[in-house]
């Protein structure tokens, strides 16, 4: 009767150690996928999955809410801001800028280009210049 109850009682604590670290894998795949999902940067991405992996819960959870980046890199809701006010998205950075700003504020990429046909400028994230129809041959 007494190794039953040993036994019992280890299978439970065998079970809880399972499920930490079975809890602590789905953490690790999340912030990775998520941090991922909100930036680019290597750099950023290797420091929070190795935040998850080696620190606990308590810790990491408020580390990573504090250095995750506020928006994913998808993001269109700052796109729609940009056509309800008079602004425009830098395509580099994703900064809004006042639409008549030549350059971002933040990258000092241009924001503008000139059409090669009719020398108008428009916004450089066009396809096609709103005038003449000339394709913007610098958009990737």
């Amino acid at each position: 009767m007494d190794t039953l109850q040993l036994w019992g009682l280890e299978s439970f604590y065998t079970a809880i150690v399972v499920l930490f670290v079975f809890l602590r894998i789905i953490s690790i795949i999340w912030v990775a996928k998520d941090v991922s999902a909100r930036t680019s940067s290597t750099l950023l991405q290797i420091v929070a999955i190795l935040l998850v992996t080696f620190f606990t819960p308590i810790i990491w959870i408020p580390l990573y809410h504090i250095i995750k980046p506020i928006w994913y890199k998808k993001d269109k809701m700052p796109w729609r801001e940009a056509c309800i006010t008079n602004t425009t998205i830098c395509v580099e950075c994703w900064m809004i800028n006042a639409k008549e700003h030549k350059c971002c504020v933040n990258c000092w990429k241009k924001l503008t280009i000139k059409c090669k046909e009719c020398d108008t400028e428009y916004p450089h994230n066009y396809r096609y210049c709103p005038k003449c129809g000339w394709p913007n041959i610098e958009l990737n």
